[in-house]
Order: structure tokens, then C-alpha cells, then sequence
């Protein structure tokens, strides 16, 4: 177990100007010659050639894990520059071998603050205790997500830009945000899945304080957080890569273990790596107050149902939540939890303590659907949205001993890994301009993108949004090369004041709003009406039950073609059947009073849109 108050950097104390530094280097003793030093600036003086940094030197403290420790006050340290005024200090580590510089450099793995490129950064005075005001917040069900993945810049620049959005999320239904890796980057702008440090927060985003902020915002909105959290590889200056590479010592973190097609990550049957991560998590769901995890790239730390990997990691995170008010649901908790194990996504539910998995089979498919000469719609495509799976049920929950919680898979049709389907339906994609040949597209099919959104918000499974599909976002991206992690892509919100984008956002709204009101759109409940789908014309209906029969039954009609088409449709109560969507005219709504029992009846549905209808 490591203990977070000896490691990083920590300002106060004994006296308001105390310092103290802590690392741990397993196997990096003095008995082998080793000495370990840290050099300090004030960020005032970091461009002045003439203010070198102040350079301390760490003391071994010897423990399990090789505890180094510097210890001063920062009004005593040499008085050269700003040293010792108020405001931000930087340092970097440096380790010497018998008296020879062997790493010049390098990040403390345990700050919370960092600044440019590899320092680390602290803060003095350091921020006051921040003002908690989410008494009352409860972590959503699963089965009531609503998720919206996002990459802070592209979406609003930082922190404080996404706070300025969360009504905008929130009119869509939004009641959890999946943040791509907010951990910083020694690069001015990456998509932050080679993290330098794991628990400092990116200082362009706003860093840890703006995040808290964020986190406080959206609880009291009734939105979760989730961090996207890339734990089986990292970038080559982290500092467990960068020191035992060059020392040639026993890495405690480092080597083959799983899967490792990022090259060799992070080994958990070493015990120091596995602490470092538990102890990582804690500090997101205690100290940020975050809500869960979307975990990167499973495959490479998973080594098995009872393995020392993935399997334990969760389950360890699932128990140390049980304390916590905000995910607590009687005998179990709301912790969220993400797998990203596109393989195997129902091994996973089933074997570890994993709430939701992704997989990449029905957003494939759409983007083949969006590309294709004709409408047609895959029957393929039908069960995967709606969890259709005779061979191979979807596991609706997981228990293990007195544990038992609801699992699901998340549902989307676009990425951050892949090209919107505005960019596949505007034109063929030229390798030379890597997605960004935004000017010669032709936007004018963005209609076709609204059976996909009805789809979506209608399916069995928790719908997930990636940033801007509601508005029409059109960026390619290719599948490999650097332009797709280094090349930013600001979302287009001028998009919202246009035709296409205000009527697909006008479309998202309700249907989220219906989701949010209709417990059937939320239940596991689903019939396809195969025996009357006309999947090569793009026509299909499907019946959503609630749990609770005395709630309304939905019914969702689909044309995904070019024609408007006519479908005979069962509906499997009497009464009146009111149609949700009403195709942008709220004047015009649409009823059906059917005789006792039921009966199946053509009904029209317009063309690239389709028809929710509610019984009464």
C-alpha cells in the first residue's frame, strides 16, 4: 500500500512555508551508489538565464518500497530570483550513480500538479481545502445512463468551459460525462493516452482544482464523472519508464504481463505496480470526487478472472466505493466502471467487476450503413442494438458472494477512434489530408444521421454520445499515424446555429427527455417485429416493455431509407398510442386508438426519421 502523504509534494505544516518531497525508487538504494536530487525553480524565474534552479538533495528513507525525502522550509532554501515568494514553484528529479549524471531529468510519478513539459509543479501557498456542495448527489443507475464522452479542449477549451456547457449536456439527457484522459502530457496538445503523470491533472485543462470545480458542477446537476483511465501503457518519459531504463534495475512497474500492443506496459504481478493504481484510483473517487472509470485498452492488463491485473484492480476499486455515500444502493454500490475490451466484451461483464463494456460491432456497422449505395440495414446491426443474442445472451448482472450488481454494454455509432459519420456521408476520404479536408464536404445528407439518433437514444443497453455526433461533427481521422492523437479538432459549434445542427439537436433533446420519462426506453425489455421488418427498403419497428406493466409501452418505427415507406406494425396494447417525435412539427401530433388486445396496423414513417410511439 502506498501512502499518498509521504510521496509528491507537500507545502504547509510544521510552518506555512514547509516543504517536503517524496519518492519512492524501488531498487534504487544508495547502497549501489545512487544519489537522488531535485531542482526547484520559481516559475517566474524559469526564463531567466541567469536564476539556475536550487538544487536539494533527497535523503533514502530505506522501506519497502525505497522511500527518498527532502525536508526544508522554502523561505531557508538559497534566496536567488523569486525564490521563496509566494506562487508556483517547478522541479524535476535528477538521479546520479557514483557520482555520474545517469538520468538528467525526470517527472515526480506522484505530483498533483505539474507544469511544462516534464516538471512537476507545486503550489505555495497551496490551495485552500476546496468547498464540497454535493450533499445529496447519487451516482445514477446503469440503467438510467445517459453518457457523453468528451476530450476537454476540443470540446470547450478547459474546465471552466465545460462547466459553462452542462445545461447544453443536460438538455440532451446527459447524466454522466466520460472525460478522455485529463492526466497530463508533456505536449502542448495529445489526446492523453501515453500519460506522463497519473495523478497530476493537465494544468491547460485548468488542473486539479478547475477539475474539482467541474466535478462539483456536475453533481449538483445530477450528472456523474467518469475518467477515462489508460493504466497498460504510458508515455516513454514516465519516470518507472525513463530511470530503471537507464539504471538497468529490476523495473517494479515495467514488463511482459498481457497483451501489449502498445509495446511492453504495465506489469500487476509486480506489487508496487498494482499499488500504484489502486492507490491512483482512490485518489480520483476521494480526493476529485469522480464517479468511475472507463478503463483503456483492458487487454493489456488483464491476465484472467482472478488474476493480479484488471480483475483485482476493479474489484478493489468496487469495495473501497461501498463506504462512499454518493454510490451507495442499499447492497451495492453505483460505482462506475467501463471496460474497454472490444474482444470480449461479455467475458468481462460476466467475470470481473466491470459495469459496462464497449465494443466497437454496432458503430462499424453504421458507418458501413452510411458508405453503402443502398438503405438497406443489416439485421446484424438490429441485435446489436437491441442485445438480440440467442447463441450468447448478454449477462444482465454480475454477482460474485454477497456482491451482486446490474452490467451492461454501452451502445454507440461513433468514436474518438473513428470518422463521424457526417465526414463518410460527405464525400471519400483523402489519405493526404487526414480528415481534416473539411472545406470541400458536402453537409447536406446530415438528415440521414437521425434514424441513427433515434436508434441510439431507443436501444437496449446504456446510450453513449462522443462530443459533437449531436450536432453533425464532421472530422475524419485516419486509423493510425500521429494527426490522430496530435492533431486537435475543435468542435464546430457554429454547426448549432445552423439548419442541420439545431434539428438533430432539437432531435437528441427529446429523445433524451423521453429516456429520461419512459422507464421502458431504460428496461432490459425489447421486441424486434422481424416478421414485419423491411430491412432492405430500411424499414424495421420494435416493441421497448416496461418492468413495471402498468407503465406506458413504447413502440419506435425506423426508416433509414431515401423513400418514405409504409410498415405494418404491431402494437401490443389497446388504447391510444401517441407518437413522441411528431418529424419537427409540434402542431402535429399523431394517435392511434386501437380495439382491446391489440392489433398490428400500417403506419407511415417518413423518410431518414422514424416514429416513437407511447401508449397511453
Amino acid at each position: 500500500m502506498i501512502d499518498l502523504q509521504q510521496v509528491g509534494a507537500h507545502v504547509g505544516g510544521a510552518h506555512p512555508d514547509s516543504l517536503v518531497l517524496g519518492i519512492h525508487l524501488p531498487n534504487i538504494t544508495p547502497g549501489k551508489g545512487y544519489q537522488l536530487f531535485a531542482d526547484l525553480i520559481h516559475m517566474r524565474d524559469q526564463f531567466d538565464p541567469d536564476i539556475p534552479a536550487v538544487a536539494v538533495e533527497l535523503v533514502y528513507q530505506g522501506g519497502a518500497y525505497d522511500l527518498w525525502r527532502f525536508e526544508a522550509r522554502i523561505g531557508q532554501l538559497p534566496a536567488q530570483g523569486h525564490m521563496g515568494d509566494k506562487g508556483r514553484y517547478l522541479y524535476r528529479y535528477r538521479l546520479l550513480r557514483h557520482g555520474q549524471e545517469l538520468v538528467r531529468y525526470f517527472a515526480d510519478p506522484f505530483a498533483t500538479v505539474s507544469g511544462p513539459g516534464t516538471n512537476s509543479a507545486f503550489d505555495f501557498p497551496p490551495a485552500p481545502a476546496f468547498a464540497w456542495q454535493e450533499d445529496g448527489f447519487e451516482v445514477p443507475d446503469l440503467d438510467d445512463l445517459v453518457m457523453y464522452e468528451l476530450m476537454v479542449d476540443d470540446f470547450a477549451h478547459d474546465f471552466d468551459g465545460v462547466i459553462e456547457r452542462l445545461d447544453y449536456l443536460a438538455s440532451l439527457g446527459v447524466n454522466c460525462i466520460e472525460l478522455m484522459p485529463v492526466t497530463n502530457v508533456p505536449e502542448p496538445y495529445r489526446w492523453g493516452y501515453m500519460p506522463l503523470s497519473y495523478f497530476a491533472i493537465e494544468e491547460r485543462y485548468g488542473g486539479q482544482e478547475q477539475l474539482k470545480a467541474l466535478v462539483n458542477s456536475c453533481h449538483s446537476r445530477g450528472i456523474a464523472v467518469i475518467h477515462d483511465a489508460v493504466y497498460a501503457h504510458m508515455h516513454e518519459e514516465f519516470s518507472y519508464r525513463k530511470v530503471y531504463w537507464a539504471a538497468g534495475e529490476d523495473n517494479p512497474m515495467i514488463g511482459p504481463f498481457a497483451e501489449d500492443m502498445f509495446g511492453v506496459g504495465t506489469d500487476f504481478t509486480r506489487p508496487f505496480c498494482y499499488d500504484y493504481f489502486a492507490a491512483v484510483n482512490a485518489h480520483f473517487i476521494d480526493t476529485l470526487h469522480l464517479d468511475g472509470f472507463r478503463y483503456d485498452y483492458v487487454p493489456g492488463f488483464y491476465d484472467g478472472p482472478v488474476g493480479q491485473g484488471y480483475a483485482r484492480l476493479v474489484h478493489d476499486t468496487y469495495q473501497h466505493s461501498r463506504a462512499i455515500p454518493r454510490f451507495d444502493a442499499g447492497e451495492r454500490s453505483r460505482l462506475i466502471q467501463v471496460a474497454e475490451y472490444l474482444d470480449k466484451p461479455k467475458t468481462v461483464l460476466r467475470e470481473t467487476y466491470t459495469s459496462a463494456s464497449k465494443r466497437w460491432w454496432p458503430m462499424l456497422q453504421a458507418q458501413s450503413m452510411v458508405g453503402a449505395a443502398n438503405r438497406a440495414v443489416p439485421e446484424a446491426f438490429v441485435h446489436d442494438m437491441l442485445l438480440i443474442d440467442f447463441t450468447d445472451p448478454w449477462p444482465q448482472s454480475y454477482s460474485n458472494g454477497d456482491d451482486s450488481f446490474p452490467v451492461a454494454p454501452l451502445q454507440f455509432i461513433e468514436s474518438h477512434d473513428k470518422s463521424r459519420l457526417m465526414y463518410l456521408l460527405s464525400g471519400g476520404h483523402d489519405a493526404y489530408q487526414g480528415g481534416f479536408d473539411l472545406f470541400s464536404r458536402d453537409r447536406s445528407q446530415w438528415y440521414r444521421l437521425q434514424p441513427f439518433a433515434i436508434f441510439l437514444m431507443t436501444s437496449v443497453g446504456v446510450p453513449l454520445l462522443w462530443q459533437g455526433q449531436e450536432l453533425g461533427e464532421i472530422y475524419g481521422k485516419h486509423d493510425d499515424g500521429g494527426s490522430r492523437v496530435l492533431a486537435a479538432r475543435p468542435l464546430h459549434w457554429n454547426y448549432f446555429y445552423e439548419t442541420s445542427g439545431r434539428t438533430l439537436v432539437r432531435l437528441y433533446r427529446r429523445l433524451g427527455q423521453l429516456r429520461k420519462n419512459l422507464q421502458a426506453l431504460r428496461s432490459r425489455n425489447a421486441y424486434y417485429h422481424f416478421e414485419h421488418a423491411r430491412l432492405e427498403h430500411g424499414l424495421l419497428a420494435f416493441t421497448r416493455f416496461p418492468d413495471d406493466e402498468t407503465q406506458p409501452a413504447v413502440v419506435v418505427l425506423l426508416n433509414f431509407g431515401d423513400l418514405p415507406g409504409e410498415l405494418l406494425t404491431p402494437f401490443p396494447r389497446s388504447g391510444a398510442w401517441v407518437e413522441q417525435l411528431n418529424h419537427g412539427d409540434v402542431s402535429a401530433v399523431e394517435s392511434l386508438d386501437l380495439p382491446a388486445g391489440g392489433t398490428t396496423v400500417p403506419v407511415y414513417v417518413p423518410a431518414n426519421y422514424g416514429k416513437v410511439f407511447v401508449s397511453a
